[in-house]
């Protein structure tokens, strides 16, 4: 009985807060839940918002000022039969909401502990559209449950439904049916097709990821999901289905471009109406609201970036035959101290509002891009400096490809090689031996709590050293941090928002801390080698850095990147005033791309990015007479004069003079002890290949290079292995015995 009551206790409690979790979320919602109004008049679009530039010149006017809808006897019955199909087939019998869609939804969300499932109806979709925003909580979604239940007491079906199709996004800037039967066909609502019907209606789920323009294959297997819907709730027959899927779809040759409807910089607005959604802006009040919007924009950036991209894209790939080429590139350009973007660009054309911006939504593998963040900033962090040694030999063999890992892209392996040379000529052995030194795991945890780079799911093993599937975007921001002290801010976009003269919204970037101010300098200095444009005697003859040809003729810093087989090509650098990121790749994925036409050769990070970096770092300083600055120096740094860069530690008197260079430290890991790198060696002075042994005539004393420990015989010999001692011994030179006369006995 005990064991009974404290069951059936257990059970009142948890009722009970139950239904006072409940409550509390219900007062919540209602507390802060919009009225709604006609719908004729909350879906005409004014007044319309006005976007703002950093200097409070209106750049773009959102919304529509004559949108009018379309009488629901003006759209194609096949129209209305597919929306329902796939949306909501039990539409015009329930009251507003769907019963179990929402025990189904309520049973995901608990076992996920989030809002992660949807149960919304055509009438909730239409009360979120027009009153919500697209931010998920449990208060959100009881909003949308009550204001469909409102909507659904006013309005009759038929007006629920014509107002849903006027108010949908279809993507390519079709704000409406009207303008999507329009932009995808060229038609009016009222003569669309079954086939073009079924198309549409499976668009506005995800508008970019099913555009037909820009993935025809994601489009047609979403509009499969339409017809069988259709099929399946009887609206049509087998026959008629498959009668759709085989018939080929024809598109409006070019959607409108959205210079034509005010939008002077489009992938900027775009991304200052992503930004304002994620802060919880509807997008009925962004179109509509008359909001007054202040960016960070600056169109003299914006167009500088954008003219790079297209003169350097057209140069080394050809220009844009069509509306999607193939041939992509992407910019952020961005103030590091503030954390304010000034321009992005998104691809080398834009046809339609929101877009898909490859800029932010392209997820590609940064190539080299990511070893300053990964490899160098952990290691810095670990108490490395920019002129620790490691051994530049190969690991093993790759016996599917016959060959050996890591390799660089000239195959050749330099023995003892400090961080700060390795890094200007990106060398992936030394970022492979690197990574394994300062362990995965601590890195890939850097990355991601200082730089806010999570390595995918997908991804394992040192191989990452060498690439991370990231976006541009989140790239920038991470090279912003070294170039701002270390401190990462986030991207600013939108600075305030004024609604009837009241500030709604003020940008307030957090401020992560990623690197040391010390650290943050010497790998700042570390890529100022980047661009040195000489050859480095160090290496080795003729040995020049990854971005030699790409240098300003001011303080800089930068690194490019490149995936295998040029499927992406990165340029990522800064000075003092302002970070640029470039990405250029295949907008379908990361594909093999050509050599460039120009004749500058594979699209390497240096020859198809670097020249945009150069060109907007160049034209912004001279367009917006930055002066020139030099880096800040810490008062934590320590100049030492002469370092031995064959083992980073002071030089000892063998060392020889042209293996001696000065370089800064960070104060605690200056070095202390003296090289041990170099060791004198005798050698017969007839045969100097050979070690002297006595006996083998005169020698004299040569100062030979250590064998790297980490190289063993069957792997090929670094290109300093020239340096090392003979192993092969002399051949001590052996007396003549004296010549005897022939001993002859008496017979």
């Amino acid at each position: 009985m005990r064991w009974g009551r404290l069951a059936l206790l257990a059970s009142f409690a948890v009722g009970a807060a139950s239904i006072a979790l409940v409550g509390r979320i219900v007062l919540e919602a209602t507390a802060h839940m919009p009225s709604v109004t006609n719908l004729v008049t909350a879906m005409d679009r004014s007044p319309s918002s006005l976007v703002y530039d950093s200097t409070g010149k209106v750049v773009a006017r959102l919304g529509a000022p004559h949108h009018h809808l379309t009488p629901i006897q003006d759209i194609s019955p096949w129209m209305q039969k597919s929306m329902v199909a796939i949306e909501d087939h039990n539409f015009y019998h329930n009251p507003g909401f769907d019963l179990r869609s929402i025990l189904r939804a309520a049973y995901v969300d608990l076992v996920h502990r989030a809002p992660v499932e949807g149960a919304s109806t055509i009438t909730e979709q239409l009360a979120k559209q027009l009153y919500l925003s697209d931010q998920k909580s449990l208060v959100r979604k009881v909003q949308e449950f009550l204001l469909g239940l409102q909507l659904a007491h006013r309005y009759t079906k038929p007006e629920i439904l014509d107002f849903y199709l006027n108010e949908a996004y279809f993507g390519q800037g079709a704000d409406g049916i009207q303008q999507a039967a329009h932009v995808y066909f060229d038609t009016t609502p009222q003569k669309l097709t079954l086939a073009q019907a079924t198309m549409l209606a499976g668009l506005p789920q995800a508008p970019s990821l099913y555009d037909p323009l820009v993935n025809p294959r994601l489009a047609r297997e979403r509009q499969a999901q339409v017809v069988d819907a259709m099929v399946r709730y009887g609206d049509i027959s087998v026959q008629e289905g498959r009668a759709v899927m085989a018939a080929p779809m024809r598109f409006h040759p070019e959607p409108p471009s959205v210079q034509q409807n005010g939008y002077p910089d489009p992938w900027y607005v775009d991304q200052v109406v992503n930004q304002l959604q994620a802060q919880g802006f509807t997008m009925n009040q962004i179109l509509d609201g008359g909001l007054h919007i202040y960016t960070a924009l600056r169109p003299q950036v914006y167009r500088i970036a954008q003219t790079a991209v297209d003169q350097w894209m057209n140069k080394n790939f050809g220009p844009a035959k069509h509306a999607y080429p193939h041939h992509q590139a992407a910019v952020v350009v961005e103030n590091p101290h503030n954390g304010h973007v000034w321009a992005i660009i998104g691809g080398r054309k834009h046809f339609a509002f929101r877009q898909d911006n490859l800029a932010i939504n392209a997820s590609r593998s940064t190539g080299s891009a990511i070893k300053p963040l990964l490899d160098y900033a952990p290691a810095l962090a670990k108490g490395y400096t920019q002129m620790s040694v490691l051994q530049d030999v190969p690991l093993f063999k790759n016996v599917a490809h016959q060959s050996w890992w890591p390799a660089n892209d000239d195959y050749i392996y330099r023995g003892y090689l400090d961080l700060r040379d390795a890094l200007a000529i990106s060398d992936n052995d030394i970022a492979v031996h690197l990574l394994d030194r300062i362990g995965l795991g601590y890195a890939s945890q850097f990355l991601k709590n200082r730089f806010g780079i999570a390595i995918p799911p997908g991804q394992a093993g040192f191989g990452v050293a060498l690439g991370v599937d990231t976006n541009l975007l989140s790239l920038t921001q991470g090279y912003a941090a070294i170039d701002n002290g270390g401190t990462r801010l986030g991207p600013v976009f939108v600075t305030r928002v004024v609604s009837h003269g009241k500030t709604v919204f003020t940008a307030r970037p957090i401020r992560h801390r990623a690197m040391s101010q010390d650290n943050a300098a010497i790998l700042t200095q570390m890529m100022e080698r980047v661009l040195t444009p000489t050859a480095l005697p160090s290496i080795g003859p003729n040995a020049y850095t990854t971005g030699y040809q790409l240098g300003i003729g001011r303080p800089a810093a930068g690194k490019s990147g490149t995936n295998n087989q040029e499927a992406d090509a990165w340029f990522m650098g800064y000075e003092p005033q302002m970070v640029v990121g470039v990405w250029e790749g295949n907008r379908t994925g990361e594909v093999a791309q050509p050599y460039t036409i120009a004749g500058n050769g594979p699209a390497y990070g240096a020859v198809a990015a670097g020249p945009i970096w150069r060109q907007i770092m160049t034209s912004v300083n001279r367009t917006l007479n930055l002066p020139t600055e030099p880096f800040p120096r810490p008062p934590g740094l320590v100049y030492v004069p002469r370092v031995s860069i064959t083992s980073g530690l002071l030089p000892s008197r063998y060392t020889p003079k042209n293996e001696i260079q000065g370089a800064w430290f960070v104060k605690g890991t200056v070095p202390t002890r003296k090289d041990n790198t170099w060791y004198p060696v005798r050698v017969p002075a007839s045969n100097p290949n050979t070690v002297w042994h006595p006996g083998c005539g005169p020698y004299v004393t040569m100062v030979a290079l250590r064998r790297e420990s980490d190289w063993h015989s069957g792997v090929p010999r670094p290109s300093d292995a020239s340096q090392w001692a003979p192993t092969r011994s002399c051949q001590a030179s052996t007396p003549k015995k004296p010549h005897r006369a022939p001993h002859h006995r008496n017979s």
